[in-house]
């Protein structure tokens, strides 16, 4: 006996098999060998295509067929982006129509936003993270339209669903990596507050939405992009959007040099990928609450954090990785932490003359895309407390360089405005305070006119070592695989001093993730003996980047002492100040340091200054800087270099061919741990 199927409430089906026995098989169980029969008002048809519901069938007759999180919906989509009535799919005189009731986040078909559309065979049904494929069927016992689920569509069974918090440019270069490598084996859901709908694409806010767009330039090292699929690398690198600041170093695989680059760049090619790969990644333009998700994420094969260890995400499961611990990066028993302040500056150097000045000393550094970017300049504690925003109307005190942090962006009065909270950076309305001559005296040492300084930002810079990377979250039950979480990217290890070394780090993390995932394993079930090797790769990423980020923090006094580097600019300001230094001997032993450099880098570099040209900049510059800038000391690049972390140890991936690309024109180029 053949089986067959009859048509109930609530699309309910009873199967009858061959021994007789029937059971039944809820809306939504995926049915691709039922035959209907005996039921003329089956007409139609949805079946899953992404999300929950991927690979289950939905019959549809005469009645309304609604969908929603709640119970009493026909097709129950229990997640908390869907309305509890999100829409219905209705029968009228020439078809079927869908329309949405109201919902918070929209219905979509075929990529636009409707309020009620006529629906096709073959027309494609978006409701928050899940996709629909709608099917009619010209005769109601044909069965051929209802009986194979759409090809290419998997058993839910054998899919991996993954959520990932966060859509930065970690969290992206993992979902694209993995949808590479895994195919139609994996679903993929990204979440991100910053994101907005535009027709039938996601794409980033604008800044009167309330995004402030990252314009820092980071460096990517050759070590991460090259493992990078050849069609992300080539949509990433497009010729004048990237230059090669610096030259190639430890990092640098094949001797290719690593790329500057900016976020917002980055951040906008990795979404247009992932918006070409809706088969396999669902964007979903809203912050990720964990909380209200408890339940769903329970659901889900892999949760990934890829927001900062502030994020909402992080906090919620912050027990379930263990208590980090500071005391590595502390002295005297408390953390050091570093407060830096962002300049966003057009400097009119030259990139061999900037990379010098750069290496040099430890109170700036300019990182930067044919001059334009950011001059990082690390702050004493007591200009820490002046590095404030003020509310002009309530007269209250912000952090917005801080604890936010906000970019204040210079205003046609001359004013650096947070146009999120209202208020203005003081330092820079007291013109001539100490510490506003100190941020005109870097701007001097950079080539930076006071008209090209146009915004003003700051992040802190402490570190923690934490226990584990990987965790399961839920235990695997007979209704729920097993939800394992994963910290990658900046909730992981957050980095930031060395512009792009967090980024580094993170993609370093993103690309070992993915490769574990991938590996071939008997069905979609996870164990913790699955992520041995990525654990791994986790721990020797944390201890490689952030010894070395610990030695850009603190150096050691001539008896072994350590001391914050903070501390000793605090010293040199204090000795300048106090007229205790020597102008001209500070120059010549700041010019034999700068030569030292310059003859050490000679054979990677084109273009370095002479003599006369550095003399004669030093000396356009204050006493009191000079001093500073000696006494902080060059980068310990004795130290700090070294042998890097390679994932190809532990993980190996895809055999890539590694494209080698000519030498760009800009050939500047410096090794940051040389």
């Amino acid at each position: 006996m053949a089986n067959t199927a009859i048509l109930t409430n609530k699309l309910e089906l009873v199967s009858i098999d061959a021994s007789g026995c029937d059971h039944a098989v809820m809306a939504g169980a995926s049915c691709a060998s039922t035959t209907w029969t005996g039921d003329d008002t089956v007409k139609a048809a949805v079946v899953g295509l992404h999300g929950d519901l991927a690979g289950r069938r939905f019959a549809i007759g005469g009645s309304p067929v609604t969908f929603g999180r709640d119970n009493d919906n026909d097709i129950v989509i229990p997640d908390p982006s869907v309305s509890r009535l999100h829409a219905e799919i209705r029968q009228e005189a020439d078809g079927y129509v869908v329309v949405d009731r109201g919902s918070s986040n929209g219905t979509w078909v075929n990529g636009a936003a409707i309020a009620a559309h006529r629906l096709r065979s073959g027309d494609e049904i978006a409701i928050a993270g899940h996709r629909f494929g709608f099917e009619m069927t010209a005769d109601a016992h044909d069965s051929s339209a209802l009986t194979t689920v759409r090809p290419g569509v998997m058993d839910p069974v054998s899919v991996l669903r993954v959520t990932v918090s966060g859509g930065g440019p970690v969290g992206l270069t993992f979902a694209l990596l993995l949808a590479d490598m895994m195919g139609p084996r994996v679903a993929i859901r990204i979440y991100n507050g910053r994101w907005k709908r535009d027709g039938s694409r996601v794409v980033w806010k604008e800044h009167d939405e309330g995004n402030v767009r990252r314009q820092q330039v980071v460096t990517i090292q050759s070590r991460q992009f090259l493992k990078l699929p050849q069609a992300i690398q080539d949509h990433l690198f497009t010729p004048g959007n990237y230059t090669e600041m610096w030259p190639t170093g430890p990092d640098s695989i094949n001797d290719v040099a690593p790329r500057n680059i900016r976020i917002a760049y980055i951040e906008d090619r990795l979404l247009d990928l992932a918006n070409r790969k809706r088969a396999q990644i669902e964007l979903i333009p809203q912050p990720f609450d964990a909380e209200a998700a408890h339940d769903e994420i329970a659901k889900q094969h892999v949760l990934v954090i890829c927001e900062g260890s502030r994020s909402r995400t992080f906090s919620y499961f912050k027990s379930k990785f263990g208590a980090a611990d500071f005391t590595l990066y502390g002295l005297d028993g408390e953390q050091v932490s570093d407060l830096v302040l962002g300049l966003r500056v057009k400097s009119l150097l030259p990139d061999p003359m900037a990379v010098l000045l750069t290496v040099a000393q430890n109170r700036f550094l300019l990182n930067s895309l044919n001059g334009e970017g950011f001059l990082n300049m690390r702050l004493t504690d007591e200009e820490a407390k002046e590095a404030v925003g003020i509310n002009p109307i309530r007269q209250t005190f912000t952090g917005c360089i801080q604890s936010e942090p906000c970019l204040l962006e210079l205003s046609p009065r001359g004013e650096f405005v947070c146009s999120t909270h209202n208020t203005l950076f003081l330092p820079a309305l007291l013109r001539g305070s100490a510490f506003w001559s100190r941020v005109e005296e870097g701007l001097a040492l950079f080539g930076v006119p006071s008209e090209n300084l146009t915004a003003v930002t700051g992040f802190e810079l402490n570190m923690v070592q934490r226990p584990r990377f990987s965790v399961q979250l839920f235990p695997r039950t007979p209704t729920s695989p097993g939800t394992f979480g994963f910290l990658l990217g900046d909730a992981a290890n957050a980095i930031h001093f060395w512009p792009g070394r967090g980024l580094n780090s993170g993609l370093a993390s993103a690309i070992s993730l993915a490769r574990c995932l991938a590996k071939p394993r008997k069905g979609t079930t996870l164990r913790d003996a699955d992520f041995v090797r990525h654990e791994a790769v986790m721990s020797m990423l944390q201890y490689r980047h952030k010894s070395r980020a610990w030695l850009q923090m603190v150096t050691a006094d001539k008896d072994g002492n350590f001391r914050a580097i903070k501390d000793i600019i605090a010293q040199g300001i204090a000795e300048g100040e106090e007229g205790a230094f020597d102008r001209d001997a500070d120059i010549e032993a700041l010019m034999a340091r700068l030569t030292q450099i310059r003859d050490r880098l000679a054979t990677r570099i084109a273009g370095l200054p002479d003599d006369a040209t550095l003399q004669a900049h030093l000396e356009t510059l204050s006493g009191p800087l000079i001093h500073t800038l000696l006494i902080s000391d060059q980068w310990d690049t004795a130290n700090v270099g070294g042998e890097e972390v390679d994932i190809d140890w532990l993980l190996e991936g895809p055999q890539l061919e590694l494209a080698v690309p000519a030498p760009s024109n800009h050939a500047v180029r410096v090794a940051r741990t040389s």
